[in-house]
Order: C-alpha cells, then structure tokens, then sequence
C-alpha cells in the first residue's frame, strides 16, 4: 500500500516537473531517487521487524524447550563424559545444544578428547544416552 502511494506519488511528481519543461528534468531525477530511496528504506524496516520478531519467537521456543527439559545441560555433559569413559580434563570443544528429535527433546553433546570426536545425544528428561558415535580426526 504505501509502496504504490510512493510511486503514485513519484509519477506524479515527474509528470508535472516533465511538464514544465527540459529544465526540470534534474528535478524529476531527484524526486524518483527520492521516492526510490523512501521505497529501500520502508523494506529495509520491514526487514528489521521481520527479523526481529523471528529472533524473538526462536528465543521463546528455547526458553520452553529449557522448561521442559528434566535435566541441565551440565547433566548431559557428566552423562557423556561417564559413556565415554572420561573426565572433563581429558576434553576439549565441548559443545552442548538442546534440540527436538522426533518429538523428543534432546541434548546434542560433542567434544573432543586427543584425536577423537565424540558425538552424543542424550535424553534431555531422564539423561538416559540415546546415541553415541565417536571418530578419528
């Protein structure tokens, strides 16, 4: 709606400045970069509350998954660490992400530990290993 009122607006603007003749022909120039730019610059907003609003939602559905979970994300790494037969200085890159998986809420555990990699998931409401698979660098 307001991108075809800008453009009305902006045709307007230049059949009138064309009607005065070739010397307003710099002006109809400015006002179609004028409208051009009001036109990016509404996007560029709706973009911004876009984005926003996105960020927001996927902070929420984190906030509900963290409720749900039965155990913390500490927990998950100990139940881990204890699978594979380490402790928490033998590691390194530990990373810990809780997702959903076929309905399941779950922690993805991963570290590192000499040349290999440890891939965990672990059940994020009774901590129970779900998978785990470990490879060579």
């Amino acid at each position: 709606m307001k991108k075809t009122l800008i453009l009305a607006l902006t045709l307007t603007i230049s059949l009138l400045l064309t009607a005065c003749g070739g010397a307003m022909n710099d002006l109809t120039s400015d006002a179609e970069s004028l409208g051009n730019s009001v036109i990016s610059g509404a996007e560029s907003a709706v973009d911004q509350v876009t984005d926003g609003a996105e960020s927001a939602v996927k902070n929420d559905e984190k906030k509900s998954m963290n409720l749900m979970a039965g155990i913390t994300a500490n927990d998950a790494k100990d139940a881990a660490l204890r699978h594979a037969g380490l402790d928490e200085s033998q590691v390194s890159d530990i990373d810990i992400d809780l997702d959903r998986d076929n309905g399941t809420l779950i922690y993805e555990v991963d570290f590192n530990s000499g040349n290999t990699e440890y891939d965990y998931d672990i059940n994020a409401e009774t901590g129970e290993v779900i998978s785990a698979d470990k490879s060579k660098d």
